[in-house]
């Protein structure tokens, strides 16, 4: 029989992740992970499986991770002890948690994986002398590499629903260049003052860009205002004649996000939607750091308020943001013709 160690990535058949649970700022955030176990698997049944609570991988982001993960089991009965646990060839614990790491390996298994204590009950384990690594989505995508013995490959977009970029194509024909502008977030001190949106997003229409504001539901009283001062913008999530609804789903914003050039977001949930479809993205923070949380992508540029003397938001200027928007789309693929001249 193999040991642990000599397992290989082929030999693993069906592969176990075990969570807490997903809200979805953490599901989005996980994505670079979960596309970097499927990379490194792609033959392998996996089964994502939460002890705490639900998971939006098995609501609202079902259908667009399916390729990604084949099974969902939201608190089964074993995983609290109970009743009979399949066997996993890979078992990978997230959790970071030592008590919840040990019972997890009761679970039958052939290779098993956790963070806790630094991979302490892992059958394999980095070495003793690297560093911890800081961002959450690192140390995950450590661990397939520790399965993989690759180097994981984590850069993709999430499918987004036909129907829906259809009708997003209403809102912004193609033709265009389309800058984002993502100016809310869950906590007032990880916000970009309202006004260096405004300005930045009239700069980008001085050059012949069209700014797409990006609101939910805690911006929608800024919508009238933003509307007045920047004519030229456009408001997607506000367009409900195109949409046909009352109600938008992440869906929605998905399809947006998969037709912009480039996009400016604070350390925000909508920042991460548009990680989601790896839209271009410059991440703007204050307080919080991005070396734990800035979104993994493929082309992307984060902003420090730091590198302006304060680490409060408003410190970071309008020039700076003004200068990234035009780095990146002069060299980003995806850039409109008008974008890079």
């Amino acid at each position: 029989m193999q040991s642990p160690e000599s397992r290989t990535q082929s030999s693993f058949n069906t592969i176990g992740v075990i969570v807490g649970r997903d809200l979805i700022g953490d599901a989005l955030i996980k994505l670079p992970f979960v596309r970097a176990l499927r990379h490194a698997f792609p033959k392998a049944e996996i089964h994502w499986i939460t002890s705490q609570g639900p998971t939006f991988y098995a609501s609202a982001l079902r259908e667009a991770t399916k390729n990604l993960i084949d099974v969902v089991d939201e608190q089964p009965e074993w995983i609290k002890g109970q009743g009979t646990a399949p066997h996993f060839d890979l078992l990978i614990d997230t959790r970071n948690r030592w008590r919840e790491a040990l019972a997890a390996k009761h679970i039958p298994h052939t290779v098993f994986l956790a963070l806790a204590m630094r991979f302490l009950f892992s059958d394999r384990r980095p070495s003793l002398f690297d560093s911890k690594l800081p961002h959450m989505v690192d140390r995950l995508l450590q661990l397939v590499e520790l399965a993989s013995g690759q180097k994981p490959v984590f850069a993709g977009a999430l499918p987004v629903r036909a129907d829906l970029v259809q009708q997003a194509r209403k809102i912004l024909p193609e033709g265009k260049t389309y800058v984002g502008l993502a100016p809310g977030a869950g906590n007032p001190v990880k916000i970009w003052p309202r006004y260096k949106f405004e300005m930045l997003a009239e700069l980008q229409a001085n050059k012949g860009r069209v700014p797409v504001f990006i609101l939910g539901p805690q911006e929608q009283a800024d919508y009238a205002a933003l509307a007045a001062v920047v004519p030229a913008a456009k408001f997607p999530l506000q367009d409900f004649d195109v949409w046909g609804a009352g109600f938008l789903t992440l869906d929605h914003t998905l399809a947006i996000a998969s037709l912009l050039d480039v996009a400016v977001a604070n350390d925000s949930g909508v920042g991460h939607m548009l990680a989601a479809v790896d839209c271009p993205l410059i991440s703007l923070f204050g307080p919080t750091s991005p070396e734990k949380l800035a979104p993994r992508i493929s082309h992307g540029k984060v902003i420090r308020a730091q590198d302006f003397g304060d680490d409060r938001m408003k410190a970071i200027t309008w020039e700076a943001v003004d200068a990234a928007v035009d780095g990146m789309l002069r060299f980003s693929p995806l850039a409109g013709e008008e974008a890079k001249t």
